[in-house]
């Protein structure tokens, strides 16, 4: 933060669209809004996006920041807003991803290779389930059920962006996690290639 610098100049700067003013307002607002919003959700990972998606628009709207007279107010207001939001849409969400996975009961199946990918797939059932709620979520719609980026950001009343980031973590993780089922998947292959 600039020695000296009050929130009214640091707000005129953002408006202006000085990207050094808005790092300064971040680093002087985040912990007090992470506390915040954290005592709303009781999730880390969500009082971590919407305190991403709070600084977003503060700087899509920067503009606009110079009519605002009590910024503080304003500011745990809109985190405060942001929050309820993002619990509706978590509540949203647990109800369509246990929509998603009812699936029928698996017919019983006895040859090896069918055991094998059974076994499979129940261990990337319990990998998916591991992920936190919104990636495993974005991973549903977007690999199991084709929808694109920007259909699965509608959906879940986010951004495009967020659904990539969520993506990019989940498969991270669960890349991570099936190198450790390794052998099982290669006997798989081994099992069912056309000879």
């Amino acid at each position: 933060m600039e020695h000296g610098i009050n929130e009214s100049e640091l707000l005129l700067k953002i408006a202006a669209g000085d990207e050094s003013a808005f790092r300064d307002l971040f680093h002087r607002w985040r912990d007090k809004l992470y506390f915040f919003v954290l005592r709303i959700t009781h999730s880390p990972e969500m009082a971590e996006d919407i305190l991403q998606d709070v600084f977003v628009k503060i700087w899509t709207h920067r503009a606009s920041l110079n009519t605002i007279q009590h910024f503080d107010a304003y500011l745990y207001k809109m985190s405060q807003n942001q929050a309820i939001s993002g619990m509706k849409r978590a509540a949203k969400e647990a109800l369509i991803l246990s929509e998603l996975t009812k699936a029928p009961e698996a017919e019983a199946l006895v040859t090896d290779d069918a055991v094998l990918r059974r076994e499979l797939s129940r261990k990337f059932q319990a990998i998916l389930h591991k992920l936190p709620t919104q990636q495993r979520l974005v991973y549903t719609l977007t690999h199991l059920h084709g929808l694109k980026h920007e259909e699965v950001a509608q959906q879940l009343e986010i951004s495009a962006s967020t659904v990539k980031n969520h993506m990019t973590r989940a498969l991270c993780t669960i890349r991570q996690e099936l190198l450790q089922h390794y052998q099982m998947i290669i006997i798989y292959v081994f099992l069912t290639r056309v000879w």
